[in-house]
């Protein structure tokens, strides 16, 4: 029987303020204090306190001395490096989850991609989303490394924070689920290299390139 611990108040209060970071109600760059956190969530400053240290070891809170607390920035050196690393892991995953559980793997990624092709007839960004983020993350779901799925997860919520601020336009929604389809056509034929190779595009020309684009972009305030 499984029993669910119930979450400390460090715990909800960092993952208020990480879901807020993901989704922009708060911008990149933003100076935060403990007192306008504490009254804006109802919990006292030690668990504020808390949570921000939390959240300045995964690289989302900026804590400078004598300056104050900020939410983290991005540079264009940082998105090259976080994309670097995704793609290590996600390649990774793909050589793990082929070896162990090829079968399931390809079963849900191809449920994945059928759900985004009904998506599409009626074009639902937020939903389209999301399910392309359970894509990647099925990836490392299958690879069985539970090193690697954490190591994931703590790397991409820079990246999902980011992915929240472009657009996505039906024609980018087509063109990225042609590149899932091409991805798992290839699993299928138990090439995970060449998987791995439009892999490897498929973040840089989806994520890394028209992020460093929106960051160059003077109307975005809180790039560096």
């Amino acid at each position: 029987m499984h029993i669910e611990i119930p979450k400390t108040l460090t715990e909800v209060a960092a993952e208020k303020i990480r879901q807020m970071i993901i989704f922009g109600e708060f911008e990149f760059g933003q100076q935060v204090t403990e007192s306008q956190l504490s009254e804006l969530f109802g919990l006292s400053k030690t668990p504020i306190r808390e949570a921000l240290l939390r959240l300045c070891a995964e690289r989302l809170i900026e804590i400078r001395p004598r300056c104050g607390t900020f939410i983290c920035s991005l540079t264009a050196e940082e998105i090259d490096n976080i994309s670097e690393l995704r793609i290590a892991l996600e390649v990774c995953a793909i050589q793990g989850a082929i070896g162990k559980n090829r079968d399931k793997l390809l079963a849900e990624l191809q449920k994945n991609i059928q759900d985004c092709e009904y998506l599409l007839l009626k074009p639902d960004r937020n939903t389209y989303l999301e399910m392309d983020v359970e894509f990647h993350r099925l990836l490392l779901k299958y690879a069985n490394n539970p090193y690697l799925f954490d190591m994931h997860r703590n790397t991409t919520t820079k990246v999902l924070a980011m992915r929240n601020r472009l657009t996505f336009s039906q024609e980018y929604m087509i063109k990225s689920l042609q590149e899932h389809r091409d991805i798992v056509q290839e699993l299928s034929r138990n090439n995970a290299d060449a998987a791995c190779r439009i892999l490897k595009l498929h973040i840089n020309n989806g994520f890394t390139l028209r992020a460093k684009r929106l960051l160059s972009d003077d109307a975005y305030p809180f790039a560096n």
